[in-house]
């Protein structure tokens, strides 16, 4: 009989949607996974009528729960979900998931000390998952049984078969995807600015930017693409990082989350402080070294999926879910 797990992310079509169905997607044959969500168990709920009936469709077309909700573990996506959650749940094992790096985490609310943050959200947790491995080493210094797993790049990328030339043209763009909103994104702050900045330089310099529309036609925005600029502090990703690499676009990124493992500065992509001088710095000194940029888009697809392969990421989480099933048996 095959054990059974139950994966908590936030809101249907967000990120932790995307890590859970991926969960689901490739170890369903291994594990019975169920599904549900922070949005449909918030113990403050909305008075909106159109608000209660949108929740009620997407919980009748997303939420999967066993009937006794009793699982072998409990994977909550976030470490704060059951602070906001009626807890309904049996769990022989919980999971708590950190996957923004800096700390306190985004959305934790808190300040105090990593102990003090330990007592507080993650007392009650048999195990953590981190977004990168960045992450999980700042954890496992305070926090027993850390693990690093996330979500992987979809086919649509990887199945792209496209190869960059040498961008000797007039336009050189600088590419960004994501949601704007979130400040620990930099978009605003250090994106905009730092493209104006160097466009004073070389006025042929653009912007390329996209908030939302369809993921099957984010390929053609990076074929548009010559240098992708991420200004994270606090990311485990970011997806567009991902998306770049696969799609043969070099990063000029900070140094966190999974370009910090993928990332050899000068040779496959290219590190700056979070500093909006410098960002424009090296988008200028690309603008003036397309074959430096060009090399470094023929090394970036191969390094990244060395490192987050899908049969990499599934053995992640097949090992760690494993693994706090045998402490479970060895408890009993």
């Amino acid at each position: 009989m095959k054990k059974s797990i139950l994966v908590v992310a936030d809101f249907p079509n967000w990120a932790y949607h995307s890590i859970q169905q991926f969960i689901k997607d490739n170890l369903s044959d291994e594990f019975d996974i169920y599904c549900d969500f922070l949005i449909f168990n918030t113990i403050k709920k909305s008075k909106n009528p159109i608000n209660i009936i949108k929740l009620m469709l997407e919980k009748k077309k997303y939420q999967q729960i066993k009937k006794d909700n009793s699982y072998d573990i409990v994977l909550y996506l976030s470490f704060y979900f059951d602070k906001e959650m009626r807890i309904n749940y049996k769990a022989k094992k919980i999971i708590k998931g950190i996957y923004t790096d800096g700390f306190p985490p985004s959305n934790a609310n808190f300040q105090g000390t990593m102990s003090e943050f330990k007592n507080e959200f993650l007392h009650d947790a048999d195990a953590v998952v981190c977004g990168s491995e960045l992450i999980k080493q700042r954890y496992e210094k305070e926090v027993k049984n850390v693990y690093y797993a996330n979500d992987t790049i979809d086919e649509i990328f990887v199945n792209k078969k496209y190869l960059r030339g040498i961008n000797n043209g007039r336009v050189f763009r600088v590419g960004w995807t994501g949601n704007p909103k979130r400040e620990f994104k930099g978009f605003y702050s250090h994106v905009i600015p730092a493209v104006e900045l160097a466009q004073k330089t070389y006025p042929d310099i653009e912007l390329k930017s996209r908030f939302s529309g369809p993921l099957e036609t984010l390929p053609d925005f990076y074929k548009d693409v010559d240098v992708i600029l991420i200004a994270s502090d606090a990311d485990a990703g970011p997806s567009l990082f991902s998306e770049a690499s696969v799609m043969r676009v070099p990063s000029i990124s900070t140094d966190m989350g999974m370009p910090h493992e993928v990332i050899k500065d000068g040779i496959n992509g290219f590190f700056v402080d979070r500093n909006v001088d410098e960002m424009a710095e090296k988008i200028i000194m690309l603008y003036e070294n397309r074959e430096l940029l060009f090399n470094a888009s023929q090394l970036i697809k191969d390094d990244y999926m060395k490192k987050y392969d899908k049969n990499v990421i599934i053995k992640k989480w097949r090992d760690m879910f494993n693994n706090i099933l045998m402490d479970t048996q060895c408890n009993h």
